[in-house]
């Protein structure tokens, strides 16, 4: 009976016990928010986004703090570099290829105390659907000495679902025109996207 208090007891405050976790909320355009978290370090996690006009690359930004880290490379704890790392690529049918931008932390101190640290791509990298839809594929990235990091690490730039609307304006001379006759009947148009 003792034995069974005492195990009914610890499985308690087991269970009672926060738990600490780690949870890096990674964002990008076209991502819903929340959708993709980074839970340890180091950690490598894809997002594809299928069927894509225009995706503009211009950064990434990152900001948390952690626990401290294991390792003896830095002093009081801090355990050395953390860094981050995004990517983007896109399937074919674009002329640019993968983009990678990324931040680095000299030590988890610096991760600590660092205000919104933003890295800028210039110029920043355009994939632009030519013919078809595109897959735009992003990759975010985390290694070296973190334990239990939070905060955010996000991918800038711009998402376009799908092309713009056509916009111009189509022009005949006067009179009357029966296209049974003729399926080029004689005029200008002109018809802009973007």
């Amino acid at each position: 009976m003792k034995s069974q208090l005492l195990l009914s007891m610890a499985i308690f405050l087991v269970g009672a016990s926060p738990s600490i976790h780690a949870d890096i909320l990674l964002g990008a355009p076209g991502v819903a928010a929340g959708t993709r978290i980074a839970t340890r370090v180091p950690f490598k996690i894809d997002h594809e986004i299928t069927g894509s006009y225009k995706f503009v690359f211009s950064g990434i930004q990152a900001k948390g703090d952690t626990l401290g880290a294991p390792g003896a490379s830095g002093t009081n704890g801090n355990g050395g570099q953390f860094h981050l790392k995004a990517g983007v690529s896109a399937s074919g049918g674009t002329n640019t290829s993968e983009r990678v931008g990324q931040i680095e932390f000299r030590n988890i101190q610096e991760y600590n105390t660092a205000p919104l640290k933003t890295i800028l791509i210039t110029p920043a990298a355009v994939f632009k659907a030519t013919s078809a839809p595109i897959d735009i594929e992003i990759t975010w990235q985390g290694g070296g000495n973190a334990h239990k990091p939070n905060g955010i690490f996000n991918v800038l730039g711009e998402y376009q679902k799908d092309p713009p609307i056509p916009t111009g304006s189509l022009s005949f001379a006067s009179g009357q025109w029966i296209l049974e006759d003729s399926p080029n009947p004689a005029g200008v148009a002109t018809i802009v996207r973007e």
